[in-house]
């Protein structure tokens, strides 16, 4: 399956590099200590960058939300105008719109395919929140439920490539239905 996930990545280059940056500065921002700054390598680090295991529960979290919000932030307008564009609109837009619609729309699938965080790190996220030895109040644990469920099963599906697939069969049913 890691050749997949390679395969996934490189397919949503600019998404993954992009994702990269915003976890690289995030841990700038945060304080926590990256070792290697590498966007793109072919190992399960292909799209993030390599950082220390945090111990602080608001660190875990927001490396696992604050970069994948950015990546939605930019990617899903492009997402919904590229594939609105060219699935809805198509047989009133010229050659050239069409091409523009197009490159919307990989942007768009190629940010959002990248929103997860690295799996260990929702796991140490989830970890810190709601394991056993969890010393979180309930107050955090309600507010960080919902994203860090979010940041779990993204980064499964993101670890499996699934992410890709569904983008894969969103623009063939958009194909097929138009």
């Amino acid at each position: 399956m890691n050749t997949i996930y390679i395969i996934s990545k490189y397919l949503t280059i600019i998404g993954s590099v992009l994702k990269g940056f915003w976890e690289h500065l995030f841990c700038r921002i945060i304080g926590i200590p990256v070792s290697d700054a590498r966007y793109l390598q072919a190992t399960e680090l292909c799209g993030h960058v390599e950082h220390d295991f945090t111990k602080k529960k608001l660190q875990a979290f927001l490396i696992c939300v604050l970069p994948g919000i950015m990546n939605v932030l930019f990617g899903l307008g492009m997402l919904v105008g590229g594939y609105l564009g060219l699935f809805y609109l198509r047989p009133q837009v010229s050659e050239a719109i069409f091409w523009i619609y197009a490159v919307m729309l990989y942007l768009g699938i190629s940010l959002m395919c990248n929103i997860a965080p690295l799996y260990e790190d929702a796991l140490n996220n989830w970890d810190l929140l709601y394991g056993k030895n969890s010393k979180a109040n309930i107050v955090a644990k309600i507010f960080a439920f919902i994203p860090s469920v979010l940041a779990l099963v993204t980064a499964w599906l993101e670890k499996n490539a699934i992410s890709v697939l569904l983008y894969i069969i969103a623009v063939v049913l958009g194909i097929v239905l138009l």
